[in-house]
């Protein structure tokens, strides 16, 4: 049995919908409903009624609930103490999808130090479902993350604070050949290669929404290969596989070096903002010293 059935089942739980709990859990509609059978066949019971419209638990369905809670509740608990057990150390823990650790809080860590004298900060990087369970179980100080409540409504919540830290931009790129020419450009006749995020990551949802469902897209694309991590596409993009959109924060040095180039300007580039959260009432009086440092800069 996994903890992620009990975050699961409890999701849809909340929403009554497969649909809205595969959102809420940021997972395809079709893998959250496997991990909801799978929860049921390790139960041996049936947990949902498939025969209702709306989604409507069974009777042990909703007995379980309460249950469900518990497990999940003590687990973290479980968790939260025996890390304090195994050292006295204090930790500022910063967790962040995978790219923003790279481009953005490395930048922080040094001009934090002053303020919270032998306090640890530690940087978890992972992907956004996970950040989010993270901030919102207690065991991360700050979410550092790209911004779209369309995509993931979570964080808009009354016990959550945030603060806009930053900008970046997600540009269509390719590499060059020897001639200094892209490799991969929109071709009338032929499709053009893409190295694309799956479509439950946060960039596939927001290529999704912002290109890929309109319907005036002419150009074709052919997708080559999927990877959810920024520098797993830009080394792909790199190596001549083909176009992909990333982040202008996370290929700064090589767009400076002419090994990266923007390609046909039909394609879009969407405009992200970077955002950190943070519980309103934090467990170390270190999280406000650091939110007010990063807010004064900010101004």
């Amino acid at each position: 049995m996994e903890l992620k059935w009990l975050e699961d089942y409890l999701a849809l739980a909340e929403y009554s919908s497969f649909s809205k709990g595969a959102d809420a859990r940021f997972v395809t509609q079709p893998a959250f409903g496997r991990r909801i059978r799978a929860l049921e066949n390790w139960l041996g019971v049936e947990l949902v009624d498939r025969q209702q419209y709306p989604t409507a638990l069974t009777p042990m369905g909703i007995e379980f609930v309460e249950q469900a809670q518990q497990w999940v509740e003590q687990f973290y608990n479980t968790r939260a103490q025996m890390r304090e057990r195994l050292t006295s150390t204090k930790r500022v823990v910063f967790v962040a999808q995978h790219s923003l650790t790279v481009s953005f809080i490395p930048y922080w860590v040094k001009s934090l130090q002053p303020l919270i004298n032998d306090t640890c900060v530690r940087i978890n990087a992972y992907n956004l479902h996970d950040c989010l369970d993270t901030l919102l179980s207690d065991q991360g100080d700050f979410l550092l993350s790209y911004h779209s409540p369309e995509i993931f409504p979570q964080l808009e919540r009354d016990d959550v604070v945030s603060l806009q830290v930053g900008t970046d931009e997600l540009i269509p790129v390719s590499a060059i050949d020897e001639n200094g020419t892209p490799l991969h450009t929109p071709h009338l006749h032929e499709p053009l290669k893409l190295l694309n995020y799956p479509d439950e990551s946060f960039f596939g949802r927001l290529l999704q929404r912002d290109y890929f469902s309109r319907k005036k897209n002419k150009i074709k694309f052919q997708i080559q290969c999927e990877n959810a991590l920024v520098d797993g596409l830009k080394a792909l993009t790199l190596a001549g596989n083909g176009m992909a959109w990333l982040p202008a924060s996370a290929i700064k040095q090589e767009l400076k070096r002419g090994l990266l180039v923007r390609i046909n300007e039909q394609l879009p580039a969407p405009e992200l903002k970077i955002m950190l959260y943070r519980k309103k009432d934090p467990r170390l009086k270190e999280v406000e010293l650091i939110w007010d440092y990063l807010k004064d800069l900010k101004n």
